[in-house]
């Protein structure tokens, strides 16, 4: 009897821990995955990293080459600071501002060597991506594919 009795009281403080605490851990949370991407027209390459998203590369860009240089899953409060490492002294700053259960409205900025040299806000339905043109790099250029869940 002791040791289910013991067993039981460990069950139930987990339980309850996890039922308490939920809502505040996942009270404005957004998972953010960015995709850095290197993209050119020198040679035909498709990275197999990026086969879940290379046709919608291919109707929106007209490269011939795209190769993942980097991926990054951020989980972020809101307003929170993610940053990414990009090539060339940069680095991509993604908040997410705000949210409505359907969208994440966020603020996208590259900074090269921390001065400021891209801002723009977008607005992303939940659980989807949108891939963004970036810098010259390489004979080609990055692009960055922001995806969002809250």
């Amino acid at each position: 009897m002791g040791k289910f009795f013991k067993f039981f009281l460990l069950t139930a403080g987990i339980f309850f821990f996890f039922v308490l605490t939920t809502p505040v851990w996942g009270k404005d949370r957004v998972i953010t995955n960015v995709k850095v991407i290197h993209a050119s027209t020198n040679q035909n390459y498709l990275d197999p990293a990026l086969q879940d998203i290379i046709s919608q590369l291919e109707s929106v860009f007209k490269y011939t080459s795209y190769r993942l240089v980097e991926e990054k899953r951020l989980n972020q409060n809101l307003n929170q600071q993610g940053q990414v490492n990009l090539p060339g002294s940069r680095t991509l700053i993604v908040i997410p501002l705000d949210t409505d259960n359907k969208r994440i409205r966020y603020q996208i900025s590259i900074l090269k060597n921390q001065n400021s040299v891209f801002k723009t806000r977008i607005l992303l339905r939940n659980n989807s991506s949108i891939t963004i043109g970036g810098p010259q790099y390489k004979n080609g250029y990055l692009l960055f594919n922001i995806s969002g869940s809250i």
